[in-house]
């Protein structure tokens, strides 16, 4: 990626950021770190919440099988337009929030998911639609499966421990800002 695609990526995140969470694009450290509990050669069907710019997206597109299918969550129609530009055919790009996550599998005839990936700012999200999403996400992964989540803060894990059978919790220092990660297990 050149310096102007991320300059023109910062300033799209900044006008976004009640939606973003942060004014950067993920780094390739945290991106690594965030999709490496992924069996990427047994999973089928990956969510991804928040999306963004899309560059987790593009490191899920191209670590996925090619019988696995990708659906991005996102709200933010100028992230979608640029999702949407990535022309990879298992690629679905729905404009929903992520506590729709089951309406969506149903429309698609999906029953359940490997893995959730997702970058939303849960901080700036009110605390029933986390709720709501939280509760989504665990009802719609199948047993075994992984919720990978990235934060600037902790204020959210201890809602994780009691919907998860373990919360694992990593930290990044190369990722501006710094970052926790957490690792879900259904």
């Amino acid at each position: 990626m050149n310096a102007r695609l991320k300059f023109s990526d910062s300033l799209n995140l900044i006008k976004s950021f009640r939606t973003s969470g942060t004014i950067t694009p993920s780094s390739r450290v945290l991106i690594k770190a965030l999709l490496a509990p992924i069996d990427f050669g047994k999973a089928r069907c990956i969510i991804e919440l928040g999306p963004g710019n899309g560059c987790v997206t593009r490191a899920i597109l191209g670590r996925m099988h090619a019988d696995c299918v990708l659906i991005c969550f996102e709200v933010n129609g100028d992230f979608i337009s640029q999702l949407n530009s990535l022309g990879d055919s298992r690629l679905r790009v729905v404009n929903a929030c992520a506590s729709s996550i089951r309406t969506i599998l149903d429309e698609l005839e999906i029953a359940d998911v490997d893995h959730i990936v997702s970058s939303l700012p849960l901080a700036l999200i009110d605390d029933d639609i986390v709720q709501n999403i939280l509760r989504s996400v665990s009802s719609n992964l199948r047993e075994g499966g992984r919720f990978l989540q990235y934060q600037y803060s902790l204020n959210n894990y201890a809602e994780l421990k009691p919907i998860f059978k373990a919360v694992k919790l990593d930290f990044t220092f190369r990722n501006m800002p710094p970052a926790f990660v957490y690792e879900c297990i259904k």
